[in-house]
């Protein structure tokens, strides 16, 4: 699928769920709730930036078939700064396996509007939950970030 497809689908996903259409599972993993002194870092464009990851799986049945979409952004703090890598993978549905290097041959061209619309529709499924809508279901856990020179 193109990312100009994926766009189009998720702007009728969004609009789906907010007609009470759509259920989701949506499982999330990230690192930005560990200790800061436990986390790597990476000295770019002269300064020290603080790594976090956050791999998140957005399933439902999507007109008739079963749809599967993992999302990966990299997050690098300095002082203020921040700056962000989104990846985004249309791996088959079972796969739920928050390893870039395998989900690689699923990656899908990213966009700004379509990190956009994904996080969109992360915003409409996290105010469902907050309602204790039964249409979204959220799985978290943490993930530690390894420094990649060990």
């Amino acid at each position: 699928m193109t990312a100009e497809n994926l766009c189009v689908n998720l702007e009728d996903m969004i609009k789906e769920t907010t007609q009470k259409k759509l259920k989701w599972h949506v499982e999330f993993a990230t690192s930005e709730y560990q200790k800061e002194e436990d986390k790597p870092v990476v000295e770019a464009d002269g300064k020290t930036w603080t790594v976090d990851e956050c791999y998140t799986a957005y399933s439902c049945s999507f007109r008739g078939a079963d749809f599967c979409m993992i999302t990966y952004e990299n997050i690098e703090r300095s002082g203020e700064q921040t700056r962000t890598i989104n990846l985004v993978f249309l791996p088959p549905v079972a796969m739920r396996i928050f390893v870039l290097d395998e989900l690689a041959p699923y990656a899908v061209e990213t966009s700004a509007v379509l990190v956009d619309k994904i996080h969109r529709l992360f915003e409409l499924l996290l105010s469902l939950k907050r309602e204790d809508s039964e249409q979204v279901v959220f799985d978290a856990r943490e993930i530690i970030v390894k420094d990649t020179e060990e």
